[in-house]
C-alpha cells in the first residue's frame, strides 16, 4: 500500500514515504494499530536506502502518526480529538483566512548576511538606484533558481519585481489594455481579481474540475464573441482548489493559445515548494508565455522579491510595467535573496517549509470530516467541500462565531458564477501546530452539527 501511495514528484525520498503514510491514514487505508513493514523490508521493496526509511519513520513518530516499540515494530498511532471543558466557543481567535508564510528557523542567518553585505559594498546596495530590470548578477542568481523548476530562462529574459503580485501587475499592464478580457480559472486568487480590477481589465471564468482548467471550456470561450486578450492560469497548487494541472492539459492550453494567438500568464507563486518533473507551460510555449513567481512563499512574507520571465522580444515592454507601478525592486533585498540562492539557503528554506507544511497536513488525519479536504503535502491550504446541508456562507459565519476566520468563498469566484459549497482553509496561518490543532478541532465539531444561523444570517 505504501508503494502504491508513493508520489514520485516528492523529493527527498524520505518525504515521499512520509506523505504516503499520511495520505494512507487520512484516506482510512491504514487502520489504527496496523503494523508498518520493517525498515529493511520496505527499503528493499521501494529500492530506497535503509537510512531513508529510518528517517521517514522517525519523522512520522515525531508527528504522532506512528508509534515505535523496540522489538515489536512500528504501528499506526491513535490520534484522539481534543475536548475542551469550557466548550467550543472558548479560547483565542484563530486566523485561517490570511495566507501567512512562516519564517524558516535558521538561527543567525539574517544577521550573518547583513554583516557580510556591510563589509562588502553596503552604501551602493542601499543608496544607489537599481536598474529597472534588476542587476545582471541578481537576475543570474534568479535564473539558477528558476532552473530548478524547469524554467530555462537567461538573465536577459528576467525582470526582477517587488514580489509576485507586482510581477502579475507588470505582465497584465503591458500585454493587455484597459477594458480587455482575460480568461482565468472560474475560481482564482482574490489578489489577481484585485489587480485586474485596478487595471480596468475584465475577467472571464473558465470551467474547472478537480484537476484545474478545462481546455475544452477555454477553447469555447476563445471561440465566442467576447475577444480574449490573455490567459491567466496557475498550473501548480492552484489557489484556492489545490488543483495541479496535468501535463496533457498544459500542452492543450498552449495549443489553444497558439491557435488563437493569445499570450499566457503562468503564475507559479503557490507552486514554489513543489518538485515536479512535468514541464511548466513556459517550457512548452516560451515564445508567448510570461512566467510569474516569487520567493515570498519560501523565505517569508517580508521577502518582496519576485520575477517575471517574458519572451525576449517582450522583455522591454514588460520592463515598462515596473516603471509604471512601484518602480525598481529594492537592491538590498534582492542582494540578500541572490546570496541565499548561491549559498544554498533558499534550498534549505524550501525543505524547512516543506516539512512545516507536511506536519500541518498530517494533523488532518485526526479529523474524519476535515480529512476529506483536497490537500497536498506541500501546500499550506486545503479546499474543503462541505457536507450537506452546509452552504459556504453559513459555514464561514459559524466558524467566525466560534473564533475562526475563514475567507468567504465568493472572494475567489470570477464574475457571477455559481459559488461552490466549499471553503479554503489556510493551515499555514496559525502560528504553532498546537494552535492549528485547536482550530481544526473546533472546525471538525462545527461540521458534525447541523448549521444554525450565526452572525449576519442570525
Amino acid at each position: 500500500m505504501i508503494k502504491n501511495l508513493i508520489q514520485s514528484d516528492i523529493k527527498p525520498r524520505y518525504k515521499a514515504i512520509i506523505a504516503a503514510v499520511v495520505d494512507g491514514v487520512a484516506q482510512r487505508k491504514f487502520s489504527v494499530g496496523e503494523k508498518l513493514p520493517p525498515q529493511r523490508e520496505l527499503a528493499h521493496t521501494l529500492g530506497f536506502a535503509i537510512a531513508t526509511v529510518g528517517r521517514a519513520y522517525s519523522e512520522l513518530e515525531q508527528m504522532g502518526i506512528v508509534r515505535s516499540h523496540i522489538g515489536r515494530g512500528t504501528y499506526i498511532a491513535e490520534i484522539k480529538t481534543k475536548s475542551s471543558p469550557s466548550g467550543i466557543n472558548s479560547g483565542q481567535l484563530y486566523d485561517m483566512q490570511t495566507y501567512r508564510v512562516p519564517v524558516a528557523d535558521i538561527p543567525g542567518l539574517v544577521a550573518e548576511t547583513l554583516r557580510a553585505i556591510a563589509s562588502d559594498d553596503a552604501a551602493r546596495l542601499v543608496l544607489e538606484n537599481c536598474p529597472t530590470q534588476g542587476e545582471y548578477a541578481h537576475r543570474s542568481a534568479l535564473s539558477d533558481w528558476l532552473a530548478q523548476s524547469g524554467i530555462n530562462a537567461r538573465p536577459d529574459d528576467i525582470i526582477v519585481t517587488n514580489g509576485g503580485q507586482h510581477a502579475t501587475m507588470c505582465a497584465l499592464s503591458t500585454i493587455t489594455h484597459p477594458g480587455q478580457t482575460i480568461a482565468t480559472e472560474e475560481l482564482t486568487d482574490p489578489r489577481m481579481k484585485s489587480v485586474a480590477g485596478y487595471l480596468d481589465r475584465q475577467l472571464a471564468g473558465v470551467e474547472m474540475d478537480e484537476k484545474g482548467m478545462l481546455p475544452d471550456a477555454l477553447e469555447a470561450l476563445c471561440k465566442g464573441a467576447r475577444r480574449i486578450s490573455a490567459i491567466y492560469c496557475t498550473p501548480r497548487n492552484q489557489n484556492p482548489t489545490n488543483a495541479v494541472l496535468p501535463y496533457e492539459r498544459r500542452v492543450a492550453i498552449a495549443e489553444i493559445a497558439e491557435k488563437y494567438d493569445i499570450p499566457i500568464i503562468e503564475s507559479d507563486i503557490y507552486g514554489t515548494l513543489r518538485q515536479d518533473e512535468e514541464q511548466p507551460i513556459f517550457s512548452i510555449a516560451p515564445h508567448r508565455t510570461h512566467f510569474v513567481t516569487s520567493l515570498g512563499r519560501i523565505a517569508g512574507p517580508g521577502m518582496k522579491v519576485g520575477c517575471l520571465v517574458s519572451p525576449l522580444e517582450s522583455v522591454m515592454r514588460s520592463q515598462s510595467g515596473v516603471g509604471m507601478s512601484t518602480g525598481a525592486s529594492s537592491r538590498l533585498q534582492v542582494e540578500i535573496a541572490a546570496r541565499w540562492i548561491r549559498n544554498g539557503h533558499i534550498r534549505q528554506m524550501v525543505e524547512w517549509q516543506q516539512d512545516d507544511a507536511l506536519r500541518r497536513v498530517a494533523l488532518l488525519s485526526a479529523y474524519p470530516a476535515l480529512s476529506n479536504a483536497v490537500s497536498l503535502p506541500n501546500s499550506p491550504h486545503i479546499w474543503l467541500g462541505l457536507p450537506d446541508p452546509w452552504r459556504s456562507e453559513e459555514f464561514v459565519d459559524a466558524a467566525a462565531a466560534h473564533g475562526i476566520a475563514i475567507a468567504p468563498t465568493h472572494s475567489f469566484v470570477v464574475g457571477r458564477r455559481h459559488i461552490p459549497h466549499a471553503v479554503r482553509i489556510v493551515l499555514g496561518a496559525p502560528a504553532t501546530l498546537e494552535d492549528l490543532d485547536t482550530a481544526l478541532d473546533r472546525l471538525e465539531r462545527i461540521l458534525q452539527n447541523p448549521p444554525r444561523p450565526h452572525g449576519r444570517s442570525a
